[in-house]
């Protein structure tokens, strides 16, 4: 979710059955259309259905973006923001309509076929595709095996390749410097490729939907990935309808791609629509970065300066008064995020490695006041768990929904006396902490910054006094809050979005303590505990969807209880555009602009 602040974290949509894309359909995100008036009189609307429809060719659209992606190896990549990047560049075999949630395929020319004991799938691939130049040759299954491989080696170390692909046979039990190959995937002649793995998986098909299946060629990556850490991101070869511009050699470094001030993408040349669903309507697509002023932002938008906002939401002032008037209202989509915004804290060391002393935040904690730093009830719900409410349908009630809050307070605004209560059973006499600062790392500009804000004056009601490192966002989770021996106490402004429509999809590589990583970590609150971890191992490979969903439900609970971190909302991201585009939202991507499906009018 998917930053979450500025970038949403991608947590970044399953069943293993051969009839997966009929059933993924059935289980496809509840997001509902916000039919209900704001408080300013301005009605909102529903990013789902947001589809493009009606565009023509030609033109160029310009994306306005606060930071940077977070990788741009389609191998790495994993914010919401990034895959506004990857996905109209790299192809996976699964992947998405603009304006809806149904997986189609993609790299894959059809649903892939799944053997009775649901522990071999098999992917027939597409002819015709072809990598962008230099490579300019036919796409194969060995690109797609090679590719994945290579999120299992310390060159390329995907935060999600172990949690989704990990039961594949044959996967390396320590990660090898460079990508080796793995028994399990098997490609029998060019166009078809063979998964066996270990036991069954509930998720492995709606982790095909990945970026990290799009095709890579290893005659012409391996030199990048032979290295201590691949710089095959900046040497990437498309597959997609578009790539990013490079030189002759391939390099994307300083030509397509300027680090915090832009990312271009231009056609690919070797691009055959016949072969794609995506209408790719735009000549070039410019990803503009550094727009630390969201208020600027949302002007160049509204004047038809720029497109639409790529990784901010307007300013809660702007939101304001764009909702509350008719014209420019029509300009604005709310999609509701599958997942959320949490506060993790670090349990690996004092005083967070006591239970009490988190259950004491937990307690403490302002979640109204810390709403409205984003903008208060518009910008979503109070989350009190963490798997959301849009997996809470018929037949899967267990797994989300409202009702379930171990640390409730009046109107969310925190219980100083029951937090004080909790400190006292942690050893602190007067309930108030007497220790080192708290360190945190937060986002250098609004609104994280001032939910940083928030959260310190709340601690000081405890005790605790805070040290705040302010950096931007990227920096914020690729130098500390990712890297387990640079993190601080508390990393306040982190998020997380559902990977595919499944609930393991925001625990496993969240909490799992198995899924704690020396670089590249999503286990924020470095949460290591054997009974949830048990609980995750025997929930995986339940292949009844509503057992399945159940199971994670009570791990939810049970994560949510160790207090390790604390949810606090359930976020509606609103996408602006301009008046001189279509628009077309990745409502999959929580709202995100689907830049392969927008157009100039």
């Amino acid at each position: 979710m998917k930053g979450l602040t500025s970038q949403r974290r991608r947590l970044g949509a399953g069943s293993s059955r051969v009839v997966w894309l009929l059933l993924l359909a059935a289980l496809a995100f509840a997001i509902v259309g916000c039919g209900s008036s704001s408080k300013s009189g301005g009605k909102l609307q529903s990013g789902m259905g947001v589809d493009g429809a009606g565009g023509k060719k030609g033109g160029t659209i310009t994306v306005l973006s606060q930071s940077d992606v977070d990788y741009i190896d389609p191998g790495l990549a994993y914010y919401s923001f990034s895959y506004e990047v990857i996905y109209p560049v790299n192809r996976p075999l699964y992947s998405y309509k603009a304006g809806s949630t149904e997986v189609v395929p993609d790299m894959a020319e059809s649903a892939p076929e799944v053997s009775a004991d649901g522990k071999t799938f098999t992917v027939h691939m597409r002819k015709g595709v072809r990598f962008a130049p230099p490579v300019n040759r036919e796409v194969t299954s060995a690109d797609v095996k090679y590719a994945i491989e290579r999120g299992f080696s310390a060159s390329v170390p995907s935060s999600y390749a172990g949690v989704y692909f990990g039961g594949l046979e044959g996967v390396p039990s320590k990660s090898p410097a460079t990508p080796q190959p793995i028994s399990g995937i098997q490609t029998p002649d060019k166009y078809t490729i063979v998964f066996k793995l270990t036991a069954p998986s509930g998720v492995f098909q709606g982790a095909l939907a990945l970026p990290l299946t799009a095709p890579v060629p290893e005659e012409y990556a391996r030199k990048f990935d032979n290295k201590k850490l691949s710089d095959y991101g900046f040497n990437q070869i498309a597959s997609g309808p578009y790539m990013i511009r490079n030189d002759a050699s391939g390099k994307i470094n300083g030509v397509g791609y300027v680090p915090g001030r832009k990312i271009e993408l231009i056609r690919n040349k070797n691009w055959v629509a016949k072969t794609d669903y995506r209408p790719a309507y735009a000549d070039k697509i410019v990803f503009a970065e550094g727009f630390t002023d969201v208020s600027v932002m949302t002007k160049k938008i509204l004047a038809g300066t720029g497109d639409v906002n790529g990784d901010s939401p307007p300013p809660p002032t702007e939101l304001k008064r764009i909702t509350s008037d008719k014209k420019l209202n029509k300009l604005l989509f709310f999609t509701p995020t599958s997942g959320g915004r949490y506060i993790p804290l670090n349990t690996q060391k004092p005083p967070f490695d006591n239970l009490h002393v988190r259950k004491a935040v937990a307690y403490v904690l302002d979640r109204e006041a810390m709403r409205k730093t984003r903008g208060g009830p518009i910008d979503g719900d109070i989350a009190t768990h963490f798997i959301d409410p849009s997996f809470t349908k018929k037949g899967f009630e267990d797994a989300g929904g409202f009702g379930y809050d171990p640390f409730p307070s009046t109107n969310h605004a925190g219980d100083v006396a029951k937090a004080k209560a909790e400190m006292k059973l942690a050893g602190y006499k007067d309930g108030m902490y007497n220790g080192p600062k708290i360190t945190m790392v937060a986002d250098n500009t609004p609104p994280g910054s001032n939910t940083a804000k928030v959260i310190a004056n709340n601690l000081a009601k405890i005790g605790m006094t805070t040290s705040i490192v302010s950096v931007t966002h990227p920096t914020m989770y690729t130098v500390y809050c990712n890297v387990p021996k640079k993190e601080p106490d508390i990393c306040p402004n982190v998020g997380w979005l559902a990977d595919f429509q499944e609930p393991q999809t925001l625990l496993d590589a969240t909490f799992n303590g198995k899924s704690i990583a020396e670089v590249n970590n999503s286990n924020w609150p470095l949460l290591n505990d054997p009974k949830i971890n048990k609980a995750m191992a025997d929930a995986a490979p339940i292949l009844d969807a509503k057992k399945r969903y159940a199971a994670w439900g009570e791990i939810d609970k049970m994560i949510t209880e160790t207090a390790a971190a604390v949810p606090w909302i359930w976020e509606k991201f609103p996408g602006l555009y301009s008046p001189r585009v279509i628009p077309a939202v990745q409502t999959w991507n929580s709202g995100s602009p689907d830049v392969a499906f927008m157009s100039v009018k």
